[in-house]
């Protein structure tokens, strides 16, 4: 489905459905929010920096924001991927506050935010951190030579995520959490090789 510039994938649609049924609404609307927030920092730092947003895909391995970033320096597209994380932080730091007044959802949406900022800055291809990496690398030395890099650091990194889910599934006997994670950073780039992810 194409609404302007977004488009939702099919297993966009179905994810979204499944969490519906799985979490509570309170939760579900504490992802959607971080979430926005996290992508609007993007789009927001790609406008400002002389990018220009084409289309935003909205898929089950994530969010894509494909942009044409011909007047972009390497700064600007370091920025650009960096920004995510930076919006995520400052919304887990307004709601930490705003927790103080409010309660508990404000301090689940800043905790969840903080996980995300974090989380983004792994240097795995389909993630902030592995856009940053690649776009260091491609300043420093040249195209190749950072694909070569970012696809090793993304499979060392998802497998060792994968490996660690292991255990913590092994030792909760239930929580496969970081597992999936794994699986799908390592489908995502190593397989997958998303574009311009950001």
């Amino acid at each position: 489905m194409r609404f302007g510039k977004i488009f939702l994938s099919g297993g966009f649609v179905l994810m979204l459905s499944a969490l519906y049924v799985i979490l509570s609404p309170e939760f579900l609307l504490i992802i959607i929010a971080a979430v926005l927030i996290h992508e609007a920092g993007h789009l927001a730092a790609i406008a400002l920096l002389g990018g220009n947003p084409r289309e935003v895909r909205l898929e089950c391995t994530g969010v894509l924001i494909i942009y044409e970033g011909g007047d972009m320096s390497y700064a600007s597209e370091l920025a650009a991927a960096a920004a995510g994380s930076f919006a995520s932080l400052l919304l887990a730091i307004f709601s930490a506050f705003m927790g103080k007044a409010f309660g508990e959802f404000w301090y689940t949406l800043s905790g969840f935010s903080l996980v995300l900022c974090a989380f983004n800055l792994l240097p795995v291809s389909a993630l902030d951190g592995g856009r940053m990496l690649f776009v260091i690398l491609a300043h420093c030395r040249d195209l190749d030579a950072a694909e070569r890099v970012c696809l090793a650091a993304s499979c060392v990194f998802s497998l060792a995520i994968m490996i660690i889910g292991v255990w913590v599934l092994k030792e909760s006997g239930w929580n496969f959490t970081l597992l999936i994670c794994g699986v799908w950073l390592f489908w995502s780039s190593a397989i997958v090789k998303r574009p311009v992810w950001v």
